[in-house]
């Protein structure tokens, strides 16, 4: 499993790294539309919407809400979408340690889940095709950032893992993992200050912020958990062999990339225009 797991990372996530890196901006605005748009349909498919008839205007609306500030050249949309996003995983991350499986009723979940999903997939992609704009190496940034929090927890959860993180949420994750998790974030983001050459003033706040978006990636991976439970299904789908479904791959940058995105317009370590 392990092993085609990195197969299949490394033949689509290099490639678009790379797009990323140095493509076009309309390029990575496709790509990320697409691949979020995809999130959105497995997301919808989750939260019970039934048929083409539900799923089609579910995923152009969560396309359309990405694209829109890009397409309208409006950084003041762009920075809405970023703060709603902060904001949506700010209430997420409050509510899951109140989080009880039989407690939670239905007929408040589903809707819920529906709504929130289609608004953090939205804010998500705006938040990306901001850093994108701001500083295309931002946005590989953040995903090495979250392959490595995803690496560190699964090496660590596995030799040293002994204390559930959230056991009525995901058993397989530990409070051990997490901080073998924490750990890497925390040297890479030391490096990558250094190799950006910030001043002690720019790159301890920059770490902080890492390690803040680090965290809150967790959460993004325990809210689709929680999608996936209510579902009984163990993956989000069966695209990407290994992975399980793209939603299952993005659900850490859901929750990270407005984080950043505004933390970065906060601490202002990157320039905004005024438009």
């Amino acid at each position: 499993m392990l092993k085609q797991r990195v197969i299949t990372a490394s033949a689509l996530g290099l490639p678009a790294l790379a797009l990323i890196a140095w493509g076009p901006a309309w390029a990575v605005l496709i790509l990320v539309a697409a691949t979020l748009g995809l999130a959105a349909w497995e997301w919808g498919v989750l939260a019970r919407l039934r048929g083409a008839a539900m799923l089609v205007p579910w995923t152009v609306l969560a396309v359309a809400g990405i694209a829109l500030p890009t397409l309208a050249g409006s950084a003041h949309l762009e920075l809405t979408g970023v703060i709603l996003g902060v904001a949506l995983w700010a209430a997420a991350a409050f509510a899951l340690p109140f989080y009880h499986a039989d407690t939670a009723s239905e007929s408040l979940w589903r809707p819920l889940l529906r709504v929130s999903g289609l608004l953090m997939v939205m804010a998500a992609g705006v938040a990306i095709l901001a850093l994108h704009r701001i500083e295309p190496l931002l946005v590989v940034y953040l995903i090495v950032m979250i392959g490595l929090a995803d690496t560190g927890a699964y090496f660590a959860g596995r030799r040293f893992g002994r204390t559930a993180m959230a056991p009525e949420i995901s058993p397989g994750k530990t409070r051990e993992g997490l901080m073998g998790g924490m750990g890497l974030v925390f040297v890479f983001a030391v490096i990558v200050a250094v190799a950006a050459d910030l001043d002690p003033m720019e790159a301890l706040p920059f770490v902080l912020l890492s390690m803040v978006t680090g965290l809150i990636s967790v959460v993004g991976d325990l809210f689709e958990s929680i999608l996936k439970r209510r579902a009984g299904a163990k993956d989000s789908g069966s695209l990407l062999p290994g992975h399980g479904g793209i939603l299952d791959r993005v659900d850490s940058h859901l929750a990270a990339a407005p984080v950043l995105a505004g933390g970065l317009y906060w601490l202002q370590l990157w320039p905004v225009p005024a438009t």
